[in-house]
């Protein structure tokens, strides 16, 4: 089944539908696609916690932006699937994973180093201000981190296409295949 609109639609009825798609299943659901689809903030956000993000200079890529934090078990497990997809030379993509714990840097740095990830940015946000970004996009909502990890797609272009919440296989032919159909919709 795929969550879209409010509705649930059976994969065997709508099997031609284009619209629709490929199914990436997490530990806490499914890959939710977002319609209407709110644009990802144009303007670079600078957190308190150093980094800054430019979500327009990705524009004509896919961008997987992973909520995540060094204390959470489900995260640890997941991060070095994300580290995998990160390698992977897919140049359509862009992984952002954006710690919310408090610590900075050097405690993501160190996370990083204890756990062998040589492909991943060091992105910082103790304060959730990219995590409740969406905020400010007006008649679309928001869509707070409620859980982690959750992340968040956006489309080439820079669209909110869809979120995961939950742990994926990052590194799984359905999340290619999600990947290769939002590179698609740019």
């Amino acid at each position: 089944m795929v969550a879209t609109c409010g509705m649930f639609l059976s994969r065997s009825r709508f099997a031609r539908a284009s619209l629709l798609p490929p199914i990436l299943h997490s530990s806490a659901g499914q890959y939710i696609q977002l319609r209407p689809e709110p644009s990802a903030p144009s303007r670079p956000i600078e957190t308190r916690g150093g980094s800054l993000i430019d979500f327009a200079s990705y524009r004509g890529k896919v961008v997987l932006v992973n909520f995540w934090a060094t204390w959470c078990a489900p995260c640890v497990y997941e991060m070095p699937s994300l580290d995998r997809l990160a390698s992977s030379g897919n140049t359509d993509l862009v992984v952002l994973p954006i710690a919310v714990a408090d610590g900075g840097r050097p405690v993501v740095e160190a996370f990083y180093h204890r756990l062998g990830l040589t492909h991943l940015g060091v992105y910082v946000d103790p304060d959730q201000q990219i995590g409740f970004f969406y905020e400010k996009n007006p008649g679309h909502g928001m869509f707070p981190l409620y859980a982690l990890p959750v992340t968040y797609f956006i489309d080439p272009r820079g669209q909110i296409a869809g979120y995961v919440p939950g742990v994926a296989q990052w590194n799984s032919p359905q999340a290619a295949a999600l990947i290769r159909y939002l590179a698609a919709t740019g």
